[in-house]
C-alpha cells in the first residue's frame, strides 16, 4: 500500500558520454554496478532507470545512505556522477525488488536539486528537510563532496574500508600498498575527520525521517 511516511530519495545522473551505443551499453554497465549486493544492500528499493536515463533509488532512513555514495563514486571511477537526495513522501506502493516508479515529494525534492546544477558540475545535492535542517544540510554536503572531489581511486577505497571498519593492515593487503602509504593517506587526507562527518549526517537523517513519520 501507499504510505504518507517520508523516504530518501536518491537519484544519480551520469555525464554524457560517447555515442549513442555507447551509452546505452555503458547505462547497462553501471546499472550492473549501482546493483552490486555491497550497494544495494543498504536500499529499500533498489536502483532502477528512469525514462531521463537517471537512476533512482529509495532509502528507508539515513543507515548507510551517505556512505554508499562513496561506493558508487569507487565502482564508477573515473566517472564523476551527480547525486540529488529528496526527503519526502512515496505516493506509489514501493517495489522492493526495483524502483521502476517513484511518485509523491520525495522524487520531487531530488528533481529540484538537479535543476540548480550545470551537466558537467559535480555535486550532491539534498532537499525536502525543514527549513532550519535544509540550511544546516547543504553546506556540510558542498563542504564533503567538494573537498573529497579530486581523490582518486585508492583514497576512496581507503575510505570505504575504515567506513567498514577495516584496519590498516587489512587495506594495505587489500590494496598492494604499504601499510605506511595507508596510514599516510589517512593522515593527509583526515580521513577520520570526513567518516565522523559522514556518520553524523546519516544519523541526523534517520532522526530526520522518524520525526517526519511521527508528524505524519
Amino acid at each position: 500500500m501507499p504510505s504518507k511516511q517520508s523516504y530518501a530519495i536518491v537519484l544519480i545522473r551520469i555525464p554524457n558520454r560517447g555515442h549513442l551505443e555507447e551509452k546505452e551499453q555503458e547505462q547497462e554497465r553501471i546499472h550492473e554496478l549501482l546493483n552490486q549486493p555491497k550497494i544495494a544492500q543498504f536500499l529499500l528499493s533498489p536502483y532502477s532507470r528512469n525514462i531521463k536515463s537517471e537512476f533512482q533509488g529509495i532509502f528507508e532512513s539515513g543507515t548507510g545512505l551517505i556512505r554508499h555514495l562513496f561506493l558508487i563514486r569507487d565502482a564508477l571511477y573515473p566517472i564523476k556522477p551527480q547525486f540529488s537526495i529528496g526527503i519526502g513522501t512515496v505516493d506509489n506502493t514501493i517495489n522492493k525488488v526495483a524502483a521502476v516508479v517513484i511518485e509523491g515529494a520525495g522524487i520531487k525534492n531530488a528533481e529540484l536539486g538537479f535543476k540548480s546544477l550545470q551537466e558537467e558540475s559535480t555535486a550532491l545535492q539534498i532537499n525536502g528537510f525543514t527549513r532550519s535542517i535544509d540550511a544546516l544540510m547543504h553546506p556540510l554536503c558542498d563542504l564533503l563532496w567538494h573537498s573529497t572531489d579530486n581523490w582518486n581511486q585508492n583514497r576512496l577505497k581507503i575510505l570505504n574500508a575504515k567506513l567498514e571498519g577495516a584496519s590498516e593492515k587489512v587495506i594495505h593487503t587489500a590494496l598492494s600498498i604499504s601499510e605506511r602509504a595507508v596510514y599516510k593517506s589517512i593522515r593527509d587526507a583526515h580521513l577520520m575527520t570526513w567518516i565522523a562527518l559522514i556518520n553524523e549526517l546519516e544519523a541526523n537523517i534517520t532522526k530526520a525521517l522518524l520525526q517526519n513519520r511521527q508528524i505524519d
